[in-house]
């Protein structure tokens, strides 16, 4: 199974935090205080929420989407918290909600993503390499999807691509 962090892989959380006159850094994690002063709430921040520029080759496209299917490899999107407004924010941008999708219309909210990690091929991708290690320990796969690189799209799918998954 495939799963796919949303923050930061699928929603530019860097970009959105802009909107709201907030600079942070890509793979900056702590500096976040959802709803304190100077801060939205996630209801406010994820209304504005824009994606990545990849998201459509990534999962709402069939180029990514049909090799999975291929071989019958499942996926899922995850994220530690904040489920509702995300998907939210990936229906608005194109995810269909109905049942002939070509993928699954999944969202796990699970604050330690690892908990997911049962099979040795199981596939975590995600920005947060803490994420990636606690999976790893786990006995999993994980893609460490760095945002500071200039091509975080195109380094995963050289990733991806060897393994003709």
């Amino acid at each position: 199974m495939v799963f796919i962090d949303t923050d930061g892989v699928l929603i530019d959380f860097v970009g959105t935090a802009k909107k709201f006159g907030i600079e942070i850094k890509a793979n900056e994690y702590d500096k976040w205080k959802w709803g304190e002063p100077g801060f939205p709430t996630p209801e406010e921040f994820y209304e504005e929420a824009v994606l990545q520029p990849w998201v459509d080759d990534l999962t709402f496209d069939k180029k990514f989407v049909i090799e999975m299917m291929r071989d019958r490899v499942g996926f899922a999107f995850i994220t530690r918290d904040f489920k509702k407004p995300k998907r939210e924010v990936l229906l608005r941008h194109g995810m269909r909600s109905d049942n002939r999708s070509y993928y699954r219309n999944v969202i796990i909210e699970e604050p330690d993503k690892s908990a997911y990690c049962v099979n040795p091929i199981d596939l975590l991708i995600d920005d947060n390499a803490a994420e990636c290690d606690a999976w790893r320990a786990k006995g999993g796969l994980a893609w460490h999807f760095d945002l500071t690189s200039e091509t975080p799209f195109e380094d995963f799918m050289k990733f991806w691509r060897p393994r003709g998954w």
